[in-house]
């Protein structure tokens, strides 16, 4: 993942990055412990996921198959 900063950057209000995670519900009380956003989307078979936004104001999706496993994207 390349980072990068602009002086007119505005932040993508649907593109963006969908990271695979292992312990999506922890990740959650650990983000939400820490005043970040949750919002829930709807559901895709055979995952969990949700969206938060960076401290930059990036939407970040975080998501898990629903066995715990890596599953072919």
């Amino acid at each position: 993942m390349h980072l990068g900063v602009e002086e007119d950057f505005r932040p993508a209000r649907k593109a963006h990055p969908a990271l695979r995670v292992l312990g999506l519900p922890e990740l959650r009380r650990r983000l939400e412990d820490a005043g970040a956003a949750i919002t829930e989307e709807p559901p895709l078979e055979g995952w969990t996921r949700l969206h938060t936004v960076d401290p930059f104001g990036n939407r970040i999706e975080l998501i898990e198959a629903v066995t715990g496993a890596a599953r072919d994207a």
